[in-house]
């Protein structure tokens, strides 16, 4: 990739979008298809599984959309969490019988702390090979 001003489409927002919701998606329908096995787990382990799996896939999305950008990162990542958040309340409104305020408030503080989270591990890598290129120049 070059140093230019490069950074991600529309086409790859949707995509960290759809992919992080794929995690919340796979994860409720896993409660649902395994109900018998999950209602022996006490309810708070299972509460907490499921904000980290929703910060999990925020996070992988995050990371793979920002890797795509050479500025800006932080702000990448806060514009996909707004995109993903979106397109979950959307979902939710479609599928939920009940919709919960509760819920869109939780998926709000998760993927947006997500996405600063996966903007910060991309400019991690990214500066990765330049601190290390620096490090051996110098000993050159």
């Amino acid at each position: 990739m070059s140093e230019g001003r490069e950074m991600p489409n529309l086409n790859d927002y949707l995509a960290g979008a759809i992919l992080a919701n794929g995690f919340v998606w796979v994860w409720s329908l896993a409660l649902g298809h395994f109900s018998g096995l999950f209602e022996r787990i006490p309810p708070i382990i299972l509460a907490n599984a499921s904000y980290v799996i929703y910060l999990s896939g925020g996070i992988v999305s995050s990371y793979l959309v920002c890797k795509r950008a050479s500025s800006g990162h932080i702000f990448v990542g806060l514009k996909l969490a707004a995109l993903t958040w979106a397109f979950s309340i959307v979902l939710m409104l479609s599928i939920a019988t009940e919709p919960s305020i509760g819920l869109a408030i939780v998926f709000l503080v998760i993927f947006a702390a997500s996405g600063v989270a996966g903007a910060y591990l991309a400019l991690r890598s990214r500066l990765r090979p330049r601190r290390a290129q620096a490090e051996a120049s110098e000993g050159v």
